[in-house]
């Protein structure tokens, strides 16, 4: 009856105020556009009243809720038992990015646009956090449940599915194509091409003539090295909707209207990248190939050598390495690229729209996934997360294993910083498991040392293109340190750099009405109490504790991703 009454109680709220490269380097055109408030409001209310029925909004919200059930279950509550402000934007980003691999545009972004009036409408990274926003204002700080989360992350995909629609109807004003009309499978794959083209490269449609959709189309192959591939995707995708989705009499006569190839552009978005990551799944095996053996690393000086003899990747110049996280400097003389932050940086992100960019699928996110599920808690011990670890398999690491010493010491050490308990979303596990997985995991870099940026914002920002010159890579390659000391392939903890600063996604909280279990047998002794308080409030955070290796105190951040 309570989510029924809030969700009412926001319906009339917002009824109320609407009254009231890598792959590519090309510039979008979309960067600035806008949505109303009244869409967004639209949009959210759609997928609430969906919530009331058994239409699709309906089974979208509960098909979102049953995949976010197990991280949500993990995720560290308030002290009412809900998400607070930066763990739904964590627990987004990671939705999105594992299942569609969307890195949704606005999500680590405040709210300051909230001055915004109506005319002037909000950018399209704006609106995660303006919706975010609405419901914050409505659930009076208490925080999101599940279904709240299922309804927010259902508005963000209705509005991502809204754009998509929009964008084919310009696609089909390029090709002078009513929205009425009807066409063959060919002339509906042409203006699905165009559409992709500019899904691809970020481009505006709506200024786009037929003739300059043809001369791009014409060139695509050698700017995209996949477009051959990516149509052969988007042809199986459309013949696969015409079967599960044409009416009998489309699928009789053949003919497509724009309802069944929005419905195709649709499922494209959804399964986009996915397809795509096979050529990030590529990039690594190419780097794989150039590792120092077992580490997730290649020598800079390695890396280059690729773009020396011809080809087109691996051309980043060291500013823009070090900005994206991916340049190991621990050793000046043997700087290394760290293939897991390489692959999952923004560099090898696609500009689909100007509401997400379609990466690379962490894989990292799968790995922690399966820990979350099998945990169904925020903190773990060290002895359930090595049983867990050491029968968890990826795709260069083999189960069962026998973790190593060091693993298992490092894992000790950041089990006696927290009091026991091991935090699952804290900085400290996530470097352990890059040091557990060196080539799925990124290494966790400390907050504000790195800014990654995609090529176009690398550009704006610094007016330096990100590739390095022939002669700034030929350069590293003749400085390149010989006294390098070769792994013998298995993975080496000591050659990777460990960093004792932890960083927590937020302040542990004892939820209202609870009492630790340690500390539940002893109430009536006053002695007993103080101590147990006192141990409470170093697991915590209540007290300042020393990090790792007893010099760094603990710093800790509330806005942060940290996987």
């Amino acid at each position: 009856m309570a989510a029924a009454s809030l969700v009412v109680t926001l319906v009339l709220s917002l009824i109320g105020m609407a009254q009231a490269k890598a792959f590519l380097q090309t510039a979008s055109l979309l960067a600035q556009e806008r949505i109303s408030e009244e869409d967004v409001q639209t949009s959210l209310l759609a997928e609430i009243e969906g919530t009331f029925g058994a239409g699709s909004a309906s089974s979208r919200v509960k098909h979102l809720e049953e995949t976010l059930g197990p991280i949500y279950k993990a995720l560290p509550k308030n002290g009412q038992g809900y998400l607070g402000h930066a763990t739904v934007r964590y627990a987004l980003h990671r939705l999105f990015i594992q299942k569609h691999g969307w890195s949704i545009k606005g999500l680590d972004v405040e709210g300051g646009h909230r001055n915004s009036t109506s005319g002037a409408g909000l950018l399209k990274e704006q609106v995660p956090a303006y919706v975010q926003g609405l419901f914050e204002k409505r659930l009076g700080g208490r925080g999101f449940g599940l279904h709240e989360l299922g309804v927010l992350a259902a508005t963000i995909e209705h509005l991502v599915h809204a754009e998509a629609v929009k964008r084919l109807g310009y696609a089909f004003k390029v090709h002078d194509k009513l929205p009425t009309s009807y066409m063959s499978a060919a002339d509906a794959d042409s203006v699905l091409d165009t559409y992709m083209t500019a899904y691809i490269l970020g481009e505006d449609l709506r200024n786009m003539t037929l003739a300059d959709a043809h001369a791009i189309e014409k060139v695509m192959p050698e700017v995209y090295k996949s477009w051959a591939d990516t149509q052969k995707f988007v042809r199986e995708t459309r013949r696969n909707v015409t079967v599960s989705e044409a009416s009998a009499a489309q699928q009789e006569t053949g003919d497509y209207d724009f309802s069944l190839v929005a419905r195709v552009a649709d499922r494209i978005g959804e399964r986009f990248g996915k397809f795509q990551d096979q050529e990030c799944q590529q990039i690594k095996a190419d780097l794989v190939k150039l590792e120092m053996p077992g580490t997730g690393r290649v020598r800079l000086s390695d890396f280059y050598k690729p773009a020396l003899e011809g080809h087109w990747q691996f051309q980043e110049s060291v500013p823009y390495l070090r900005q994206l996280g991916a340049l190991d400097e621990s050793d000046a003389k043997n700087p290394q690229v760290i293939i897991a932050n390489y692959i999952s940086s923004p560099s090898n992100c696609i500009a689909s729209s100007s509401s997400y960019s379609v990466c690379c699928i962490d894989e990292c996110e799968g790995l922690l996934g399966h820990i979350e599920q099998n945990i169904a808690a925020p903190e773990a011990t060290s002895t359930q997360i090595a049983a867990l670890v050491s029968e968890l398999s990826s795709s260069s690491v083999t189960a069962p294993r026998k973790l190593s010493d060091k693993l298992l010491t490092r894992l000790g050490e950041i089990a006696a910083n927290h009091g026991g308990a091991i935090p699952l979303h804290g900085r400290l596990f996530a470097q352990w498991m890059h040091h557990a997985f060196p080539r799925e995991c990124p290494y966790p870099h400390l907050s504000g040392t790195t800014n990654p940026q995609t090529p176009d914002e690398w550009l704006e920002s610094t007016g330096i293109d990100t590739s390095a010159t022939d002669q700034e890579m030929r350069a590293h390659i003749d400085n390149a340190a010989d006294d390098v000391k070769p792994l013998d392939g298995e993975i080496e903890e000591d050659f990777l750099p460990w960093s004792p600063t932890e960083e927590l996604l937020v302040e542990r909280v004892q939820p209202i009405g609870q009492s630790s279990s340690s500390c539940g047998s002893v109430m009536r002794n006053f002695m007993q109490l103080v101590a147990c308080v006192a141990m409470a409030a170093m697991a915590y955070g209540m007290i300042p504790k020393v990090a790792s290796g007893g010099k760094n105190p603990i710093k800790k951040t509330s806005e942060k991703y940290l996987v």
